[in-house]
Formats: C-alpha cells, structure tokens, sequence
C-alpha cells in the first residue's frame, strides 16, 4: 500500500492525475448536458404532437376504438365524432376537481350510439355547483365531438342513484350499473349539434358548462440516441481515472523492480 501512495504523490502523478480529473469532469458534463437534450427532445417532440391531435378534423370513433374493445395508450387525444342520444338518467358528479383554480364537479353523462346502441361516457364539462338544471338535456339525435381519453382508477363502488356522485370517471365501474355493451375510453366534449348541455351552455340563471381540457399526451420516454451520447461520455470520464490507476501500478511495478534490481546488484 505504501508503494501506490508514494508512487501516487509524485509530482508527476500528480499533475496526470489533476489532467485526466480535468477530462472526467468535462465528460460528466457532456453528459449530463445530453441527458437534459434527451428529455428535452422527447417533451418537444410530445408537445408537436400534442398541437397535431388539437388540430386534427374529428373521425369517427369506430376508427379509433369500437365498443367492448381494448383502449390503448395510442388512442389519448384523438378527435372524434359519434352520433347517438343523451341518455339523461345515466348521470353523475364527479366532485373536487379544479378548473382555473377553482373547485367544482365534473358532469358525466352516457351517450348511446345509433348505429351499434353501445353506450359512450362523456364528460360534458365542469361546473362550480351541482345543480339538478344541469341534467336536463335536448331529446332526439345529437352528434358530440370531442378528444378520447381512457379510463380513470375507481376507488369506491358506483349507486345506481341518478345524478349521483362518483369519484372518478371510471368506466369499469360504470358498466356495472349502466349495462354493456359500452366503450372502454371516455369523450371530454367540445361540442354538441344541437348544443344543449355540452360546454358554453347554460340553463337559465346558471353559469355555462366549461369545458375541460384534451388530455395530455405522455411524452413518450427519452430521445435514445442522446441517450447513447450521454453513456459514451460517462464512459469516457471513467476511463479517464481507470486510466490513472494503471498508470500508477505500472509507476508501482517499475520502482519494484528497480529496487529488486538493485538489491540484486548490492555486493553481499
């Protein structure tokens, strides 16, 4: 152990070693700098996305998911249109959640298509107070577009009560009171023809419905090729002090060997 730190400490050692520091510290840094492009180029690239599916004209819903089908995470976001009937006795509040800072209900309500009579949860918008006026819908054909977004966890179980309350948009545990068959996701609306109930109407003496915002799209994990930037400078840095360790046990070997020459050649 001896030999290492006196092999270690030499003036020559020494300034190798502050060199190659130098070097590791640099590389660390690098990459470090390319994990915050890898997380960064994934947000951006998530963000453009975002703004694409905004913008999008809807489709219908049959091309993104049918009923009793699996909801996949490709599905968040997409616009669609459905046409179907209200169905005003299959309602619920959804309370203490936030809009621009406030505290109200969200208000969940089936819609059954025509075309399969498969019934399509939709969260019509927020409210600041739970008001019965609120349930009272348009009869007849409406069509509804507005963004997919798939289920919430249920923590409690679901009444049968209508206009009840619920703590989350849970599809699951919708089915078990409404019936099937039903779609696996949910439609945040952002319009109704004709338009009662749906987001920016109201009944009379009562604020409009808001409407809620598209789901946001996950950013889809880290860019991988900066990722592979950002290993090979950790890499680098590393090898920069393995570097130095073998340069001071090769100083090791060389100063053992002079002195085991040295005694050897020493008259005895």
């Amino acid at each position: 152990m001896r030999d290492w730190v006196r092999a270690a400490i030499t003036p020559r050692m020494l300034g190798i070693f502050a060199l190659l520091l130098v070097g590791a510290i640099v590389c660390v840094r690098l990459g470090a700098w390319q994990l915050d492009r890898a997380v960064g180029a994934a947000e951006q690239q998530a963000a453009i996305e975002q703004a694409a599916r905004e913008d999008d004209p809807p489709v219908p819903i049959a091309e993104v998911v049918g009923p009793q089908t699996s909801f996949t995470q490709a599905m968040v976001g997409q616009r669609v249109e459905v046409t179907g009937t209200w169905e005003p006795d299959l309602t619920y509040w959804v309370p203490g959640r936030d809009l621009a800072g406030e505290t109200g209900y969200l208000l969940v309500t089936a819609l059954r298509e025509d075309s399969t009579g498969a019934l399509l949860t939709v969260l019509r918008g927020w409210v600041a107070e739970k008001d019965p006026a609120y349930l009272d819908l348009p009869d007849g054909a409406v069509t509804v577009m507005g963004f997919i977004d798939g289920s919430e966890a249920a923590e409690t179980g679901i009444r049968a009560d209508p206009g009840g309350e619920i703590d989350s948009i849970s599809v699951g545990a919708l089915v078990n009171v409404w019936g099937g068959p039903i779609y696996a996701g949910y439609v945040i609306l952002v319009s109704a023809e004709p338009g009662g109930g749906a987001p920016g109407t109201a009944p009379d003496g009562l604020d409009p419905v808001a409407a809620m915002p598209p789901p946001v799209l996950p950013s889809g994990g880290l860019n991988l090729r900066n990722i592979a930037y950002a290993a090979e400078w950790f890499v680098f840095g590393g090898f920069a002090l393995v570097l130095w360790g073998r340069m001071v046990r090769d100083e090791v070997r060389a100063q053992r060997a002079q002195r085991a020459e040295s005694a050897a050649a020493a008259p005895a």
